[in-house]
């Protein structure tokens, strides 16, 4: 986009400035690839208008078994999912790692001797400016002080998407706001190599419902105009966080979906209604009681709808000539802050040694089988996963992780999955998805991989 105007201009359009392009994925095998036309058969043969295949093909010829494979992939994917094949990898995308090392709507600014040489240097600045905001976000604080301070040059090689608004030019200058993805295995191979840990991945999106209460006695609001515990988390700054909040617009829909009563019992019925709305799993109860004209008791409630935890609770007094709105922002920073701060603890990774564990997918239907598989793959807690074996409802799954159980859950959260341990295994499900059987290990598998003779105790996650 050239930026040649004399006077000041207002560029609206962001501009894509460089794409790196995927990577292709890993194959199953051959012996996986008959196992999983035998299993996607059985799913297409379950959809209305789709004839099946006679089970002898399974043992044709593995190019001719691959052919086919294909061509039922891309059937399941249009009948199953909605999509063509070539728009899996867009869908894929998700908060989890690409908002991990995003950085967005970074301010940039630069004088030359002309504004095409301004805009060059403008954007090699912001995207080290970015770059060290996104590494300040991943790591712990404690780490900061020692974080790598690579040239520009090599922050540009580690860029895989940029793009640039609000730009504005002079003869001389050249002003905007960049956005900038950067290549999440170099970003962890940079850290990994000066021995820092990092979070995994950012959180999907949760919803945040503020209710407010005048006094302990007094009623608690939610919508109503009289709440301005909704307007502080309306107005605070929610740009490049571990943990994107979304609060509701508060129309009609959102005041007939949940009450504050609701929102504080918690109802789950309730929050799912809102939760649907927005597209989301997860919900942050925020309540903010006024204990004194300058104190304020505050308790979280977070999770999904039918496993509602009270995470934390504390209290926070108004500084000196501070305003009543600048007072209830900062609260609301501070509860953010706080869900981010646990959020990057859940899910961080140190260096170490990876290890192996045998996990059990459950699958109601290809699609399911789609997600989890494309959620493993993009999660920096899965090192690797092979599958060992797979049947119509479940697969047996290899993976190499690089934390516990619950830190491997709350990672693989943000790709829309649960984790949890059950006996020898892991058991992994869509959220939503079919529940865990009484007793996996009685149900056998076509091929039985060694069960892990453990898995993590306390302290760090090792890689």
């Amino acid at each position: 986009m050239a930026c040649t105007s004399a006077s000041p201009a207002a560029i609206s359009t962001p501009a894509a400035l460089y794409v790196r392009p995927p990577s292709r994925g890993p194959s199953l095998g051959k012996g996986v690839e008959m196992a999983a036309s035998r299993t996607l058969r059985g799913w297409l043969g379950r959809l209305p208008g789709t004839i099946a295949k006679p089970e002898a093909d399974a043992t044709a010829a593995p190019g001719v078994v691959g052919t086919v494979v294909r061509l039922w992939l891309a059937v399941a994917l249009v009948t199953v999912l909605g999509v063509v094949p070539g728009a899996v990898s867009a869908l894929a995308q998700s908060a989890g790692e690409d908002g991990a090392y995003t950085a967005r709507d970074v301010p940039i600014e630069a004088t030359a001797g002309d504004p095409a040489q301004a805009r060059q240097q403008a954007v090699a600045a912001g995207q080290v400016t970015a770059f060290q905001a996104m590494l300040r976000r991943i790591t712990d604080p404690a780490d900061q002080g020692r974080l790598p301070q690579p040239s520009a040059d090599d922050v540009r090689r580690m860029v895989e998407t940029y793009s640039l608004a609000d730009e504005r030019t002079t003869n001389t200058s050249y002003r905007a706001r960049i956005t900038v993805r950067y290549d999440g295995d170099a970003v962890r191979d940079l850290l990994q190599r000066n021995g820092i840990g990092y979070a995994a991945s950012a959180s999907q999106p949760v919803v945040v419902l503020p209710v407010y209460q005048a006094g302990p006695d007094r009623a608690p609001v939610l919508w109503e105009d009289t709440n301005p515990w909704l307007s502080a988390w309306r107005a605070r700054d929610s740009e490049n966080v571990l943990m994107p909040i979304d609060v509701p617009t508060g129309d009609l829909r959102d005041v007939t979906s949940v009450t504050a009563e609701e929102a504080l019992e918690p109802d789950s019925e309730a929050l799912a209604r809102v939760l649907d709305r927005y597209g989301r799993a997860q919900a942050l109860i925020a309540q903010a009681v006024r204990t004194g004209p300058d104190t304020l008791a505050l308790s979280i409630n977070y999770g999904s709808p039918r496993a509602m935890a009270r995470t934390a609770t504390t209290t926070l007094d108004r500084a000196a000539g501070e305003s009543d709105a600048a007072f209830l922002i900062r609260a609301a920073d501070a509860i953010a802050s706080r869900m981010e701060s646990d959020w990057r603890g859940a899910t961080m990774i140190s260096t170490g040694t990876a290890r192996e564990v045998t996990a059990l997918a459950t699958l109601e239907g290809f699609g399911d089988w789609v997600a989890i598989r494309q959620a493993l793959e993009r999660s920096p807690m899965i090192r690797d996963h092979a599958v060992r074996a797979m049947t119509r409802d479940r697969a047996q799954l290899s993976l190499t992780v690089l934390g516990d159980a619950a830190r491997v859950n709350a990672a693989l959260e943000a790709e829309g999955l649960t984790v949890r341990e059950h006996g020898a295994y892991w058991i992994i499900s869509r959220i939503g998805g079919p529940s865990v059987p009484a007793d996996p290990a009685a149900q056998p598998y076509p091929s039985s991989g060694p069960a892990p003779s453990g898995v993590f105790g306390g302290g760090p996650v090792s890689q």
